[in-house]
């Protein structure tokens, strides 16, 4: 199944814009998910996005010697 994130433009349309997807027949689902807050909530996310990256061929990971620091 895809998913389709919705980014409203305020907050003020979040209840509308959640209505209008309930009501509508081929929706099966209307879930509203928070942006993560402190610095290690956007870290945690950050490095989950990468992950992904790199599993689908996106990104290059890096080898643990650029990890460390080395060459």
């Amino acid at each position: 199944m895809d998913t389709i994130i919705i980014t409203p433009k305020n907050k003020k349309s979040v209840p509308f814009l959640k209505h209008l997807l309930s009501n509508l027949d081929d929706v099966k689902s209307v879930k509203v998910v928070k942006q993560p807050e402190t610095q290690l909530a956007k870290n945690l996310v950050k490095g989950l996005r990468e992950a992904k990256a790199i599993a689908s061929g996106k990104m290059n990971a890096k080898t643990l010697d650029e990890l460390l620091g080395g060459k």
